[in-house]
């Protein structure tokens, strides 16, 4: 497959996957405390990519190695950063503010990710095509989620915003820590390995702060977590970690913008809502956000944006 169409391919998959996280963990939350949602989603995710690791035959670095602890220590970064960390921030976070204004605070993604890209080397070239890019996806996803959301940030829900904020923050520390970390373990590997580590550290927090013998759970709630688990976080990990070794950090933060705008696309298509002007302009600015971040190639030096990868 050619490698753009494959990017391309990957965004949208990714956007079909986690366009509906926001809904579930909303509904979660409702009979679940925030961290031991995190942490079942978390868990279980893990046990599922293990098995999916050691069915396409590759192993968890050995332990007892100096590098096989190396690794770990790789993992446990990357799999508190990308999952433990933000998903309790963005589940605490969502007990007070709104999917959409959640959207809008988890959109700054891309801006905290081509700062720590640049400062970090990981991407050497970052270019005025992809800073037009990613201003133009942020102004859609307000146009997308409504100017008024903007309306609810302060107040009594400040400490919620800043959380859903922070998460948005870790997924950035996270995408380019994983691209330089992607380079030399295998896809599904990196990611078993990731979610297990993550989970040896949230279970025990999670036993802890909620005591979750003693809840008492919905049938939502339970049927959220697992769908959660299997979609959003495992079969998620091994779409994001392909899209990051091919795409590179700033490509793969594009799908904060492209989230909601394939959930609007789903309200139009099969639940017969009506599009306006708002929403047709908005689609068209964060489609050429992603073309513009995506191929913002230097014709002096035949190097994409992204260093040549």
């Amino acid at each position: 497959m050619h490698r753009p169409f494959r990017d391309y391919s990957l965004l949208v998959l990714l956007a079909i996957i986690w366009g509906g996280a926001f809904s579930l963990i909303k509904i979660a939350v409702g009979s679940v405390p925030p961290v031991t949602v995190a942490t079942a989603r978390i868990v279980l995710a893990a046990g599922i990519l293990y098995l999916v690791m050691r069915a396409v035959g590759e192993r968890l670095p050995d332990f007892s190695s100096r590098a096989g602890r190396r690794s770990w220590a790789h993992f446990m970064a990357v799999g508190m950063l990308g999952n433990g960390l933000p998903f309790t921030l963005v589940s605490w976070g969502e007990t007070e503010v709104t999917s959409s204004l959640a959207a809008i605070l988890i959109g700054a993604m891309p801006v905290f990710t081509v700062t720590l890209a640049r400062l970090t080397g990981t991407e050497t070239r970052i270019g005025t095509g992809r800073l037009i890019g990613i201003g133009l996806g942020f102004a859609a996803l307000i146009l997308l989620m409504g100017p008024a959301a903007l309306g609810e940030i302060g107040g009594r829900a400040l400490a919620a915003q800043l959380a859903i904020a922070g998460a948005a923050a870790s997924y950035a520390a996270t995408a380019v820590y994983a691209k330089r970390l992607s380079l030399s373990v295998p896809t599904t590997t990196l990611a078993a390995g990731t979610m297990i580590a993550c989970a040896a550290v949230m279970g025990p927090v999670a036993l802890i702060v909620d005591t979750p013998w003693r809840l008492s759970p919905d049938a939502g709630a339970v049927a959220s977590i697992a769908a959660l688990a299997v979609f959003p976080t495992a079969l998620a990990s091994i779409v994001y970690f392909r899209l990051l070794v091919s795409a590179g950090p700033t490509f793969a933060s594009m799908i904060n913008y492209l989230i909601p705008a394939f959930g609007a696309v789903v309200g139009i298509v099969w639940l017969g809502e009506s599009i306006g002007t708002a929403e047709i302009a908005a689609l068209v600015l964060i489609l050429s956000a992603i073309a513009l971040v995506r191929n913002p190639v230097s014709r002096g030096t035949g190097t994409g944006a992204d260093g040549g990868r």
